[in-house]
């Protein structure tokens, strides 16, 4: 059951998400904008959009072009190309997929075709939760609900394979209030 708080959220992508519909891709709404709608924290209608498809980058590019009041690609090589439509700013990446070289922080990126391999490479899994449009399910492989409701952050995957989750549970915890979860090796938050 999707909260009536998210329907601003579907509205405002409903056009969208019809295009790449018949075009025969998935479009999910991913990340803050799903967390801060179950979670209350901030209206959807206000906020920018972050979004995830299968679709390739030329793919997506062309898809929006002529629909959309302004398009930028200089995320393009990466896979995300952003617009605006109607005050509305998107940003629409195609589905990642990532390696951890040794003796490096950063990872190899790869575009996928699957969102649950997307998500886990989200920092956290109350940031790897996805409502696939326009049907709107809810695609939650690590139980960042569950998370969400407890005020816990655990990383998707082990922390060990994405170094810089370290850093981000520190900076994600104070600004939320949250603590980290008894089976990660993250410090604590104090209570506030």
């Amino acid at each position: 059951m999707i909260p009536d708080r998210f329907q601003p959220l579907v509205q405002a992508t409903a056009d969208l998400a019809r295009r790449f519909d018949e075009a025969g891709h998935r479009l999910y709404v991913v990340g803050g904008s799903v967390r801060d709608a179950f979670a209350g924290d901030a209206a959807p209608g206000e906020q920018d959009v972050d979004l995830t498809t299968d679709a390739l980058p030329d793919e997506v590019e062309r898809l929006v072009k002529g629909w959309a009041d302004a398009v930028w690609v200089q995320g393009k090589r990466f896979g995300t190309v952003g617009l605006k439509k109607g005050g509305r700013v998107f940003e629409i990446t195609t589905h990642r997929a990532e390696v951890y070289v040794p003796d490096s922080r950063k990872p190899e990126v790869s575009f996928g075709d699957s969102v649950e391999v997307d998500l886990s490479r989200r920092d956290f899994t109350v940031n790897a939760m996805a409502l696939r449009l326009p049907d709107l399910e809810l695609v939650d492989p690590f139980d960042g609900l569950a998370d969400l409701a407890a005020h816990r952050l655990r990383t998707p995957l082990a922390p060990e394979r994405t170094p810089s989750r370290t850093t981000r549970c520190g900076c994600c915890g104070r600004r939320v209030s949250w603590r980290a979860s008894a089976s990660s090796p993250f410090p604590r938050s104090p209570p506030r």
